[in-house]
């Protein structure tokens, strides 16, 4: 069975298809994500059920493609169709996001955009800090995001709230490509109080994102706050990120 492969897009979504594709009866293709949405083939009407269309991704297997990103520099090649980790993690020249997302979209490479925030946003008095210095962090959780700058890189980094039921957890972050060789290493102290108590957490090494995500993460490194030792809204602390020398 021939296929071209410069046509391998899903008949309903028009995006490009990916593993595992499947096929009515008569042999009309959908995507992972409009099939389980169907009862019927939206072409011929047929009852639709889990049959794959193996000839499609055995095309799709074969097929390498250039990286998303290769516009940018990456002379890379991925397989078609699939979600690469090179391109989501491992991409150095992957774009990043503007993280005052409520009223910015901007994108760009991971050093464009800390000259794109210092000129194009209001800087908090508060944001700069020293490596190796405990500062004084005071934020309204409800704001979600606190955007850190320090002079001796050319990276955004920023405390960012999640709140639940009991209390909120805390993330520290920095705005970079997983790339290993592009960005070193980062540990962070977190310290609070509350009438007298005091808890301190490590991270030994800071995660690296792409861009602001309000959903919850999964990773085990995230710090909890309980209710009991915040003043209303407002969570305050002692933070200390350091570089790390393997």
């Amino acid at each position: 069975m021939l296929i071209d492969l410069d046509v391998l897009d899903c008949l309903i979504c028009y995006e490009p298809l990916t593993i595992p594709t499947f096929q009515c009866d008569i042999g009309h293709v959908a995507c992972k994500f409009c099939w389980p949405k169907l009862k019927r083939c939206p072409l011929c009407a047929l009852p639709i059920g889990n049959k794959r269309c193996i000839a499609v991704e055995s095309a799709l297997e074969r097929r390498i493609v250039p990286c998303r990103n290769s516009k940018l520099g990456c002379t890379k090649n991925v397989p078609y169709g699939r979600d690469s980790t090179h391109e989501k993690e491992y991409c150095r020249f992957s774009l990043c996001s503007c993280p005052e997302i409520d009223e910015c979209k901007y994108t760009g490479s991971y050093k464009d955009l800390l000259f794109h925030y210092l000129t194009s946003h209001m800087l908090k008095p508060n944001c700069f800090f020293t490596f190796g210095e405990s500062r004084n962090v005071r934020m309204n959780i409800n704001d979600n995001v606190l955007v850190l700058v320090t002079l001796r890189k050319t990276l955004l980094f920023m405390v960012q709230c999640f709140r639940e039921t009991n209390g909120v957890y805390v993330a520290v972050n920095c705005i970079a490509p997983l790339a290993p060789e592009i960005v070193e290493k980062f540990s962070y102290r977190i310290s609070y109080s509350f009438n007298g108590e005091t808890h301190s957490h490590k991270v030994a090494e800071m995660k690296r994102i792409l861009g602001v995500s309000f959903q919850i993460p999964q990773e085990k490194n995230l710090i909890f706050v309980s209710n009991s030792f915040l003043s209303g809204e407002v969570l305050e602390m002692e933070l200390c990120i350091s570089e790390v020398w393997d």
